[in-house]
């Protein structure tokens, strides 16, 4: 051979020793990268793994887990209003019983409604006048009683106002007219 062949020979060779390399050094990048994301992967892993059973341990002790619960199933209330929404429910013809649900007259009240509702007579909202969010309804005697509209509404405890389209049609103020008006529900 000769010597121009012998160089061309190692030149060829030379070329593809760094073609070679080049991708050795290529296969050891993806390699690394690789290596890199399954390091991520598996550190993403452990954390939401470490949540999940911080999560099921907490649960566990609050008796989230496993444990029959004898609660009962939420139900909403449509009966207990605020004074403020009086005269604006969409019923045509309506009752609202308005009383401090822990007062003197709570028994008194509780009873004409249970009385109310099994009649079937029609609907009745209740008031809880011991609310914050109902007081500035409270009237100081029975003077002050106003039921012309959400406006000017002021009432004594107890007061069952029947409203008609949006309007007041009967008022029956104090204790007194409650239990008569509770003795001829009850004829």
């Amino acid at each position: 051979m000769s010597k121009k062949n012998k160089t061309n020979e190692v030149t060829k060779r030379a070329k593809e020793n760094k073609k070679k390399l080049k991708e050795m050094e290529k296969q050891a990048k993806l390699n690394e990268d690789n290596y890199e994301m399954s390091r991520l992967i598996k550190i993403f892993c452990g954390v939401v793994g470490v949540l999940v059973l911080v999560y099921l341990i907490f649960a566990f002790f609050h008796g989230e887990l496993f444990h029959k619960s004898n609660k009962t199933p939420a139900t909403i209330q449509n009966v207990e209003i605020l004074a403020g929404n009086s005269f604006t429910k969409q019923d045509g013809e309506y009752y609202v019983l308005f009383y401090d649900f822990d007062g003197d007259n709570a028994k008194l009240c509780d009873g004409i409604y249970n009385v109310f509702e099994s009649k079937g007579t029609g609907k009745m909202f209740k008031v809880n006048l011991g609310s914050g969010l109902n007081k500035n309804y409270v009237a100081a005697s029975i003077e002050e009683v106003n039921t012309e509209s959400n406006d000017k509404l002021k009432v004594v405890e107890p007061t069952l106002i029947k409203i008609s389209k949006g309007k007041a049609v009967e008022v029956i103020s104090g204790k007194d007219n409650l239990v008569d008006y509770e003795d001829t529900l009850l004829k």
